[in-house]
């Protein structure tokens, strides 16, 4: 009796550990299923937080006096472009003024870094200069765009030395640059020496190029710094003007883009945004209308003449016959306008005349160079 008791027990035990295996098995097989089921099911879209880029409409100015061009060393006359440096103080193109100017942060009133007001072509003076960049000891690169050359400036110097062009004069030195495609382009020169109303102006990030945008040959041109002659990066040299992506139509603003080893280009007479990436034969589109019809859709420009990009990749547009500052967010072709207001011109702190060039704060607060309202003007993000 005893015995089979046991061999009961026993038998109930195994039992009891077979059915046990058993379920924990089946519930391993029933949790694998439903893995394997989550695994090879059509992944949702994930919806990626994009951040929500505001700026206020209403511009402050910081520097120049609107709708009142002078000399003064608090005012401006028709500035072409801006530069912040690590500090945030100011580099302005005075171009009508040929001159440089220096803004302390906060501060209202200017001081002359490079030109003397007065024009000229020698050592000591510029013509129109529509371009500045400035580099970490504070030395100066101007686009001395009347002289069709490129001036280095040492900080505190009091003339410069021309690094690029020949300074060749063109029979239209004294035009006020409002109409590209009606504008003669006389005789200035487009050998590899020489340049033709240089505008953009920017250095490779880790390399000793320079690269211009030699607008009047409709090209873009590289200087190893150091020697007289270019290259030809891209454009057709003689071979003028054009719409099509193998060609450039009086290129102005230049950035370059080195996570895409690409520049970044203001075709400003082809109403368009294109990206050319080193050693390739044409251009993609960015943004605008790629046939280059102008126009005031949030798709268009109207001479786009200066680009920044912010550090999520959103693109900036001085969309300058339009009277606006056009944002696109990475990648959309649709812009919203964020200063200015759309083919309208006026001196009031929600309009622009003809903005030459945008530039971003480490705050992205937007600071706009109001060319023909005489001023710089910030709009504040919030």
């Amino acid at each position: 009796m005893v015995i089979f008791i046991s061999n009961h027990v026993y038998r109930c035990s195994r039992q009891y550990i077979v059915t046990s295996v058993f379920i924990t098995l089946l519930v391993i097989l029933i949790i694998a299923t439903i893995l394997l089921v989550l695994l090879i099911k059509s992944p949702t879209k994930r919806i990626i937080s994009t951040p929500v880029l505001r700026w206020n409409s209403t511009g402050i100015t910081v520097a120049g006096i609107s709708g009142s061009p002078s000399s003064a060393n608090n005012q401006l006359n028709t500035p072409y472009d801006i530069f912040l440096d690590y500090a945030n103080n100011l580099y302005i193109a005075d171009g009508a003024n040929h001159r440089i100017q220096k803004y302390l942060f906060g501060s209202s009133i200017g001081q002359r870094v490079a030109g003397n007001v007065t024009s000229g072509s020698s050592s000591d003076k510029l013509y129109l200069p529509s371009r500045v960049l400035i580099d970490s000891d504070e030395n100066l690169y101007i686009s001395d765009t009347g002289n069709h050359r490129i001036q280095f400036w040492r900080k505190g110097a009091n003339s410069g030395t021309t690094i690029a062009g020949t300074g060749k004069k063109n029979k239209q030195n004294n035009v006020v640059f409002s109409s590209y495609k009606s504008l003669s382009l006389g005789s200035a020169g487009n050998s590899s020496n020489e340049l033709n109303w240089s505008y953009g102006i920017i250095l490779h990030p880790t390399s000793n190029t320079l690269y211009i945008a030699d607008s009047g040959n409709h090209r873009i041109m590289s200087y190893v710094l150091g020697n007289n002659s270019g290259t030809l990066v891209f454009g057709v040299t003689g071979g003028g003007a054009g719409n099509s992506n193998t060609r450039l139509y009086w290129p102005i603003g230049l950035q370059f883009d080195i996570l895409t080893n690409s520049l970044v280009i203001a075709n400003t007479a082809a109403n368009n945004i294109v990206r050319y990436v080193l050693g390739s034969t044409f251009w993609t589109l960015i943004a605008g209308d790629i046939s280059g019809t102008a126009g005031t859709t949030p798709a268009q420009f109207y001479n786009p003449i200066g680009t920044t990009f912010d550090p999520m990749g959103n693109l900036y547009v001085a969309d300058r016959n339009n009277n606006r500052i056009q944002f696109f967010y990475a990648g959309l072709l649709n812009a919203t306008t964020i200063a200015g207001i759309t083919g309208v011109n006026g001196t009031n702190a929600t309009t622009l005349t003809a903005p030459w060039s945008v530039r971003l704060d480490s705050q992205l607060n937007l600071y706009v160079a109001d060319a023909y309202n005489h001023r710089i003007q910030k709009f504040l993000r919030y």
